[in-house]
């Protein structure tokens, strides 16, 4: 496919083909997705080393930045100025299944909470506890921070 060049000025404008930024956006989302297990992967292994952890620490923004660039917007899936709302491609309000995930998700995190002070107050011996609530913290921070930004984006809080 070729990329047609529009002149304006003295300023060249390259169109790139959908089939093109799909690649680009499979191949960048692959690479994020291979950077972020790496990350955390450095950060749990270095744990009493700094320098390993900011190795981690930078893979991690590293790929969120490629996450952001994967993400190709076209101007299709946007209302017309006319007032065009019927559009397929433009978001909407997150159904029924990350709200019921959502709210089941709170009993799981207080009877983690229960566990996590059940052992303290017999002595902090054991660390699986520690290993569950922090698990089932960090699939809460997940799912709550997706269902936000399914909520927010569908209002046009982004660029």
């Amino acid at each position: 496919m070729s990329r047609p060049v529009a002149n304006r000025g003295r300023r060249r404008t390259l169109t790139i083909t959908l089939q093109n930024a799909s690649n680009r956006q499979r191949g960048s989302f692959a690479l994020a997705v291979i950077l972020l297990v790496l990350g955390g992967v450095f950060i749990f292994i270095g744990s009493h080393d700094f320098a390993i952890r900011a190795v981690g620490l930078a893979f991690v923004l590293a790929s969120t930045y490629l996450i952001q660039v994967a993400k190709v917007r076209s101007r299709a899936g946007l209302p017309q100025a006319s007032g065009e709302v019927n559009n397929s491609n433009v978001r909407k309000a997150p159904g029924s299944l990350p709200w019921i995930v959502s709210v089941s998700l709170v009993p799981v995190l207080v009877c983690a909470w229960c566990l996590l002070q059940l052992d303290a107050a017999n002595g902090g011996k054991e660390a699986w506890p520690v290993d569950v609530f922090a698990g089932v913290a960090l699939v809460c921070a997940a799912v709550w921070s997706l269902l936000v930004v399914k909520i927010l984006g569908g209002r046009g809080g982004g660029k």
